[in-house]
């Protein structure tokens, strides 16, 4: 029965999503008369143009054999001038299959310019999505599959309503928010069926989020606009046609990020609370409390690790780059105000805070629900 009801449950959410590409129909941003296509690289040329006392300029022309498209079997050029300073593995090698842009001059047939970007990795790509499914199903069962189905739906919220949205010109913090609720709402019961477990999780998840998101918000209150707010942010800002709220886009950020690591906890807690009942129903709410606190605390420990840790990993480079320029006498604190520096900061220590009320919240919710329940069986 709660198979059928998981089931007949995945189904409703899909079918209500479908028509979420709508919002992004009504996105009218640059338009630019450039063609996209795929090409081989057949030969790379590269002959010195100038040479300077510190460096050496280059001309770079790239041959290219288009493969697809209006211009499919033509013979292309890239051309680049600058310095040849570009570590090896960045750069092009014959054979390679990349993606290119082909522009024309406003009225005419004349090409104006061909532009490279990055290599056709499409077929890596499906086998790396493959094989995770593979795993996933092999491992993970039909929970596993339940559990694919419900990350395809929160991505699905992220792009054709958050980023839609987003771009014309409404605050990222609120739709954020509501998005964070909808995909707990969704989520959980799919990855754990419809029971009371998932019910006190859902509450205590929903709650570590609007918590994540009054602190976000805090600390971008306090906090001058220029510490929450990226280059890549900035970029977007002046790229966009809208008036694009930044500072509420950091905070979005912020909370998206936490999202993943306060539904693990709270599924957790409360998965832990029902074993404990399970077990032993006369269980007193003081001692079960308890028990899900010490556990909570295991499980705490292990998750900040995972949260701050995957922040640092995906700033590893920036890391080498601050060790690369700090200089003699530079205090620590300039560094951890450099503004990418300070963002990882933040979004550590909100989602970090999040989660941990999370769990005497979900342990209290959980204990309330199922003790309720056994006392009903008695």
């Amino acid at each position: 029965m709660l198979k059928r009801s998981r089931s007949l449950y995945i189904c409703i959410i899909v079918i209500y999503l479908i028509p979420l590409d709508l919002f992004a129909r009504g996105i009218k941003g640059f338009q630019d008369d450039r063609v996209y296509t795929r090409a081989e690289v057949l030969k790379i040329e590269k002959k010195q143009i100038i040479q300077r006392e510190t460096s050496l300029i280059i001309e770079t022309v790239v041959h290219l054999k288009v493969l697809e498209g209006i211009y499919k079997g033509k013979i292309k050029l890239a051309i680049f001038r600058g310095e040849n300073d570009m570590p090896k593995e960045m750069f092009y090698k014959k054979g390679d299959t990349v993606y290119i842009g082909i522009s024309k001059i406003e009225g005419t047939d004349q090409e104006e310019y061909i532009s490279l970007y990055d290599i056709d990795n499409s077929t890596s790509i499906i086998m790396m999505i493959i094989l995770l499914i593979i795993f996933i199903v092999i491992i993970g069962r039909i929970k596993g599959i339940f559990s694919l189905l419900a990350l395809i739906i929160t991505i699905m919220l992220l792009f054709f309503v958050l980023v839609p949205l987003t771009l014309k010109g409404y605050s990222p913090l609120p739709i954020s928010i509501a998005i964070s609720i909808f995909s707990i709402i969704i989520t959980l019961p799919i990855i754990a069926g419809i029971k009371l477990k998932t019910l006190a999780a859902i509450i205590g998840a929903s709650t570590g989020i609007i918590l994540s998101a009054f602190l976000a918000f805090l600390f971008g209150f306090i906090m001058h606009l220029s510490g929450i707010v990226t280059n890549e942010m900035l970029t977007v800002f002046y790229a966009s046609n809208s008036e694009i709220n930044i500072r509420g886009l950091a905070l979005a950020g912020m909370i998206i990020a936490a999202l993943g690591a306060i539904m693990d906890v709270c599924i957790s807690i409360s998965s832990s609370t029902a074993e404990i009942f399970n077990a032993n129903p006369k269980i007193s709410e003081g001692d079960a409390f308890k028990s899900v606190l010490n556990i909570g605390t295991d499980i705490l420990g292990s998750m900040v690790n995972t949260l701050i840790l995957a922040y640092v990993g995906s700033s590893l480079s920036l890391i080498l780059f601050i060790s690369i320029r700090m200089e003699p006498g530079m205090p620590l604190w300039m560094v951890l105000n450099y503004n990418p520096v300070l963002s990882e900061i933040v979004k550590s220590i909100v989602g970090s805070i999040g989660m941990f009320c999370c769990i005497p919240l979900t342990a209290f919710i959980s204990v309330k629900l199922y003790k309720k329940k056994c006392i009903k069986k008695d």
